[in-house]
């Protein structure tokens, strides 16, 4: 015995409403063919309601004995309609075993089909209208309602963090996204920062097609305190130094505005993005007094940045070998990157930068590895606003220099760094680093890079401390860094 279920059209709408267009589709069709049937002309004496059955249901379920005024209805339509007939298979005469009283039921041949027959069992009836009832599978059901599937995955996470301009902050990470469905992601975060007295918050929208791998748009609006040092060190070391030493790596301002983007993935680890961006850029000042060292350390200043309004259309080329076993023995991530950026407010003010950065992870042997970086930086025209200047030096670039001892609208780094394992994940290092920045365009051939060396222990992928000297300067002082996690 089916177990039958009835639901409002209202409900079938707002129910489809949640899925994709064509699977709302899929479902109209059974209900535009349901009353094109019915508009053929049956007499009242057959009933002022049709039900379309899943082809789900057994074929021994159907009556052959056609009853006469349908068929004869049907045949009096004409070929067209003959053929509309006959696609919807047969027509039940009212009083069969798949039938309400008084009502004919059109046999439709199942659009999913089901798993196994006792998914093909359970029956939905979804009332569209008052005078057509439309039957589906439940395993149609379940394509078109999705009540049983995945829907995705909500997290919600709060975080922390020090620096000199904003002080201590709290925020909140609330974040949507699927796995397997072609859903939005989605990505809000929103915070307070006690010592500038200030909220941020950011938005970011992502939707996927055709499969979760491939095609996406997204948009993004934002105010928030930004920095462009996060490759050098991470969030959590710069606030641990920033809160405990009183040392904070990082220059920032404040950023306001929108962007909007395109991105293609290909070949399994390859992508490319394209990205417009109108920000406001604010200078911000050091507000922060510290926890300790009040008196005997200050922060370093903040520097100004070029303020105002500023578009920017990004153009980037990524490859992400990272974490995938199918990749082989060694990893790469590899970054290349087109930027076209002008003030909103002068338009004579305009540039053109170019970046690479490349990087390669060798597994040697076991317990051997090998990493190795290539960074450079480029102004083919126009004048780069100070914050989107290159830097060389100190942490994460220069480990022996001063931090960010070089600048300029050029600049090329080199670093290496080899590990080997000396009691399971404990290892020994041994680095090497060149390079500078400088500015103009007719200058390379003036230029002597940088050159470091230093070593060190510390544990795979995790916390490492190691000592550097400047190799071009004769007595040169060692520099003790303590890393939480690698250099790149």
């Amino acid at each position: 015995m089916n177990q039958l279920l009835r639901y409002p059209a209202s409900a079938v709408r707002a129910s489809a409403s949640r899925v994709f267009l064509f699977r709302t589709a899929i479902a109209a069709y059974g209900v535009v063919g349901a009353v094109m049937v019915a508009s053929l002309g049956f007499p009242p004496s057959i009933g002022a309601s049709a039900t379309l059955v899943s082809g789900s249901a057994s074929d021994e379920r159907i009556d052959s004995n056609v009853s006469r005024s349908g068929a004869e209805a049907t045949e009096a339509a004409g070929p067209d309609t003959l053929g509309a007939a006959t696609a919807a298979q047969e027509i039940i005469p009212a009083g069969s075993e798949t039938s309400q009283a008084g009502t004919d039921t059109i046999y439709v041949p199942e659009l999913v089909k089901p798993e196994t027959e006792e998914k093909a069992e359970s029956e939905l009836i979804l009332k569209e209208g008052p005078d057509i009832d439309v039957r589906f599978g439940k395993s149609l059901r379940k394509f078109l309602m999705s009540e049983d599937e995945e829907t995705g995955e909500f997290s919600v996470s709060p975080s922390v963090s020090y620096d000199r301009v904003d002080g201590p902050s709290l925020f909140l990470h609330e974040e949507f996204s699927s796995s397997e469905k072609l859903y939005p992601r989605l990505d809000f975060m929103e915070g307070y920062a006690w010592s500038s007295e200030k909220w941020r918050y950011k938005l970011d929208f992502e939707q996927p097609l055709f499969s979760q791998n491939s095609f996406s748009f997204g948009a993004s609006v934002y105010l928030i305190t930004d920095t462009f040092d996060k490759e050098i060190i991470g969030n959590a070391e710069n606030t641990l130094s920033s809160f405990f030493l009183k040392k904070d790596y990082r220059d920032y301002f404040e950023r306001e505005g929108a962007s909007v983007f395109v991105k293609q993935k290909f070949l399994n680890w390859n992508s490319v993005k394209a990205e417009y961006a109108e920000d406001t850029y604010t200078s911000l000042d050091v507000i922060a007094r510290g926890v300790f060292y009040k008196l005997s350390r200050q922060f370093r200043p903040n520097p100004p940045v070029n303020e105002g309004k500023w578009s920017a259309v990004t153009a980037q080329y990524e490859l992400d070998t990272r974490g995938d076993n199918q990749a082989g023995p060694t990893e790469y991530w590899h970054r290349l990157e087109y930027e076209y950026g002008r003030h909103k407010d002068e338009p004579c003010i305009e540039y053109t930068r170019l970046g690479a950065d490349l990087r390669t992870y060798l597994n040697l042997s076991p317990g051997q590895y090998l990493s190795l970086r290539l960074k450079v930086g480029a102004t083919p025209s126009g004048t780069l606003p100070f914050q989107k200047e290159f830097y060389v030096g100190g942490i994460g670039t220069l480990a022996a220099h001063a931090h960010k001892e070089f600048r300029g609208d050029h600049m090329i780094l080199l670093n290496a760094e080899y590990a080997v394992n000396v009691v399971k994940r404990f290892q020994f290092i041994l680095l090497t680093d060149a390079g500078k920045a400088w500015q103009g365009r007719d200058e390379l051939k003036n230029q002597t890079l940088a050159l470091d060396a230093g070593a060190g222990v510390g544990i795979d992928g995790g916390i490492r401390v190691f000592a550097a000297k400047n190799l071009q300067r004769e007595n040169s002082e060692v520099v003790w860094t303590l890393r939480l996690q690698r250099t790149f």
